[in-house]
């Protein structure tokens, strides 16, 4: 006797609805797994364009025998550098940076705070001291001035201060919430850094390196307010302009790998300046960067130094 198909009779009594929604189900899932795909090769090639076509590349000569200068004798690199950025008289002589920008990115979402749009930044070159005009939406003013921050009024009276913001950071994880003058402290060395680097590559108490030509790696000692003690800084090659420098920014994230690239400059009085700067982060120390997201953007829209 002909035994009877069990896999045709259990077929036939699955509901016809049950097997469009199951015919339905699989081209939706291929074109789910096709699109994901799509988007890691995508991220792939953006991560290959970003850091072999752009200022965060790597570009820097080959290495040569490393040597630390001071500002009686300037490294080729670092004299490259400030001849680009309008000359060792310049700086020696330069006062104030006042600027106007407007600070985004990443970290700040994950902080729970940041300066409103259009801030106007003000640093002194010479010396670690920040003024970030306004700090909050109420219109105060926050000063970083060495490791001390404070915040004040609209008429001058001090809200807030704290003597020694290094050690008072709230950076237990990157996604620790921040108060505000944790945020003063942070964008104020932040900015004092970006600002007067040309400067930086004449003072005596920073020990510059060239590890090729191009490439300058920082030792900025104990005493100053910096993302960290140990940096590097790639510059071009042939315009002398600096294309990116590489952290760890222990104040926001002691474990992160950082690359502050420089994207555009613009010129202010002729003199050129890091116009769309970009955080980001890398891969490794020294590393390849991850195209997105951007850790901090800073967009200065005015520069001007006296």
């Amino acid at each position: 006797m002909q035994q009877p198909n069990l896999y045709a009779m259990a077929d036939a009594v699955t509901p016809a609805p049950r097997r469009r929604r199951r015919s339905r189900l699989v081209p939706v899932l291929a074109a789910i797994l096709v699109l994901v795909l799509a988007l890691l090769l995508s991220y792939a090639l953006w991560t290959v364009y970003e850091n072999t076509l752009t200022t965060a590349a790597l570009d820097e000569g080959p290495p040569i025998t490393a040597t630390t200068s001071g500002a009686s004798a300037l490294s080729t690199t670092a004299a490259r550098a400030l001849k680009a950025y309008g000359g060792e008289a310049v700086w020696k002589d330069a006062v104030t940076v006042e600027s106007t920008v407007t600070v985004g990115g990443l970290l700040f979402q994950l902080k729970g705070v940041n300066i409103p749009a259009h801030a106007k930044i003000t640093v002194d070159v010479q010396r670690p001291h920040t003024v970030i005009d306004p700090v909050d939406e109420a219109g105060d003013t926050g000063v970083l001035d060495g490791f001390s921050v404070m915040i004040l009024s609209r008429s001058g009276a001090i809200l807030e201060q704290r003597a020694d913001a290094r050690d008072h950071l709230q950076n237990a994880s990157v996604s620790t919430h921040w108060d505000r003058l944790n945020l003063v402290y942070f964008l104020g060395y932040a900015f004092w850094g970006y600002y007067s680097l040309p400067h930086q590559l004449l003072r005596t108490d920073i020990a510059w390196t060239e590890l090729g030509d191009g490439l300058l790696q920082a030792d900025f000692g104990p005493n100053l307010p910096v993302h960290s003690r140990i940096q590097r800084f790639w510059f071009d090659r042939k315009t002398g302009l600096l294309r990116r420098n590489d952290y760890t920014p222990v104040a926001a994230s002691r474990d992160t790998k950082a690359a502050h690239v420089i994207f555009e400059h613009g010129i202010s009085s002729g003199i050129p300046y890091p116009s769309k700067r970009r955080v980001k982060m890398s891969l490794g120390q020294y590393g390849w960067v991850l195209p997105f997201p951007d850790f901090i953007t800073i967009d200065v829209e005015r520069w001007q130094l006296h």
